[in-house]
Order: C-alpha cells, then sequence, then structure tokens
C-alpha cells in the first residue's frame, strides 16, 4: 500500500501554519505548526564593532536552543 504510518497517502500533506514576528524581544521570529510539530524561532542581531585585529573582516556568532518535548 502507498500509506504513511500515518495514514496519509505518499502525495498528502501534512497541514502546515505559519505566523511571523510571534516573539517581541527579538529581531526577527516566526512559529511553524507542520501536522503535530510545533517550530519557534527567535534571532537577535546588532552591529559591533570589528576586532582589532582585523579591523576590515566582520564576523558571525551564533547560538542554538532547543526543546523537545
Amino acid at each position: 500500500e502507498d500509506l504513511r504510518v500515518d495514514g496519509r497517502g505518499c502525495e498528502d500533506y501534512r497541514s502546515a501554519e505559519v505566523e511571523t514576528d510571534v516573539v517581541s524581544n527579538t529581531s526577527g521570529s516566526a512559529r511553524v505548526k507542520l501536522g503535530h510539530t510545533d517550530i519557534l524561532v527567535g534571532i537577535k542581531a546588532e552591529m559591533g564593532t570589528p576586532k582589532l585585529e582585523k579591523p576590515d573582516e566582520g564576523y558571525l556568532e551564533f547560538f542554538v536552543d532547543w526543546l523537545v518535548c
């Protein structure tokens, strides 16, 4: 049979919802609901001063936190 474990056909998609600007203290955020999966993403960005040893180059730092429920 051409069925997935959850009963959907191989060509059937899960329902999806997308909301933006859902977290107030971020530069940008989004919430995506895909079936029973709920994903929340927040991004903070700020301009900084280049490092003294590389004054003509920028750099990017990022951190990832996640919680599985």
